[in-house]
């Protein structure tokens, strides 16, 4: 009785050393099993649900060469603060929030377009085009519906759009970067009905 006495005395210790061994085991398992920025495309998704790690692993089937990994993660406000902007490639957001981060986000150029005709584009009030429709609300129809849920019930219908990062690495002409890999995965989730 003694015994079990003097364990749940220390119980708190017992489980304030399971939370930090698990915290370390996951931070090891994201430095072992992560990469380095130019050999990755992240895209991050403000949808209502998002199976990230089947849409990842259906993404990496076609990667684009000297891309070790796509990684894709549900959009959090936590990622944005009023000083930087998370380093991703590739961002899908409603209607609603564009206004808010469309400053952090690289126009699409002419050329871009013109080789994307068939692309519904996102104009800015400057005339500016800045991203690609992924979901048409009043059509209820999109990319990647297999793997992200654009709307539901009781919630009010938005248009989501595809944006690109202006400091990525990957988007080549659209920014003067080497790499245009999140141009490809970008036509590759695109391509996904």
């Amino acid at each position: 009785m003694k015994v079990l006495k003097n364990i749940f005395s220390k119980f708190y210790l017992y489980l304030l050393w399971a939370m930090i061994a698990a915290m370390l085991w996951g931070w090891i398992f994201s430095f072992v099993t992560n990469t380095t920025p130019n050999k990755k495309v992240t895209v991050f998704i403000n949808t209502y649900a998002c199976s990230d790690t089947d849409l990842a692993v259906e993404l990496e089937k076609d990667k684009p060469e000297n891309i070790k990994m796509i990684k894709v993660h549900p959009f959090s406000f936590s990622l944005f603060d009023s000083s930087t902007f998370v380093k991703g490639d590739i961002y899908i957001i409603k209607s609603s929030e564009i206004e808010t981060y469309l400053p952090s986000f690289c126009p699409l150029n002419e050329q871009y377009r013109a080789e994307n005709p068939l692309y519904e584009y996102y104009y800015g009030e400057d005339g500016t085009a800045w991203g690609i429709k992924v979901y048409d609300a009043s059509t209820s129809t999109g990319v990647a519906t297999e793997y992200l849920t654009y709307t539901v019930e009781g919630a009010p219908q938005e248009d989501y759009y595809l944006f690109f990062n202006a400091d990525s690495v990957h988007i080549g002409a659209l920014n003067g970067s080497p790499s245009d890999a999140a141009l490809t995965v970008a036509e590759n989730l695109i391509g996904m009905d």
